[in-house]
């Protein structure tokens, strides 16, 4: 779809709200069209048109705007375009693709490890050198990885708006959240234990350098095919 058909869509659907709708999409309108918004100008219509499609949907069904994404209209919109330039999911099934994603390249790539870890032994050891593979170890992995990918792009985010506070810009000059970074390292802490304790419960694997060749061939096509592509909004 076209710029201009993308914004006469948008036009026929602001046509379609209540004026407390329509003066809440007013201000994400002048954020999204605002010179200091660093979306292309395909990207600002596109996101636009999802954000009045929601509005007159969530309408029809007797929700108001504010209640859908919140009484302060900018501060979403910030949210938004970060998770858009960061390449966040937007829909509930985007949002369980990549946060299944996380996990699983994680993995591939320990099992990677292991399998030239194994290979190397065996070439330069002699004899087959097989590993031990703790279960809720890959488990702690898993977690640990999400909470990693969240805790950098919040702080690439944040470092961006610093940058940007520097330049003359209506936005609001926001500063790293200590309380999201404290509760990421209570998080990762528990995870840690919560592992440590099925350590106890959980199997030990044995695996062959060739099996984690399997494994990781699995994961890598898994990789290619299932997460090659980004979501989109």
């Amino acid at each position: 779809m076209q710029v201009q058909e993308v914004t006469r869509e948008i036009e026929k659907c602001t046509r379609q709200m209540s004026p407390e709708n329509n003066a809440y999409f007013g201000e994400m309108l002048r954020f999204f069209r605002s010179d200091s918004n660093s979306l292309s100008e395909g990207k600002k219509e596109e996101v636009l048109l999802h954000l009045a499609r929601k509005i007159v949907k969530s309408q029809e069904k007797g929700v108001a705007a504010s209640k859908l994404f919140g009484s302060d209209p900018i501060a979403y919109c910030e949210k938004l375009e970060e998770d858009i330039i960061a390449r966040k999911p937007q829909t509930f099934p985007e949002k369980i693709k990549f946060y299944t994603m996380i996990p699983w390249v994680a993995l591939t790539w320990v099992f990677f490890i292991y399998m030239m870890t194994g290979f190397f032994s065996k070439w330069f050891g002699g004899g087959q050198a097989y590993s031990e593979i703790s279960v809720a170890s890959l488990i702690i992995i898993a977690g640990l990885s999400v909470v990693l990918i969240e805790l950098v792009t919040r702080f690439m985010n944040s470092a961006g708006k610093e940058d940007d506070s520097s330049t003359n810009t209506p936005r609001t000059q926001q500063k790293f959240d200590l309380k999201a970074l404290s509760i990421y390292i209570v998080g990762a802490v528990a995870l840690v234990a919560v592992g440590m304790l099925l350590g106890r419960i959980l199997p030990v694997l044995i695996v062959s350098p060739w099996e984690c060749l399997i494994v990781f061939a699995i994961g890598l096509a898994g990789q290619i095919f299932f997460f090659g592509r980004r979501p989109k909004l």
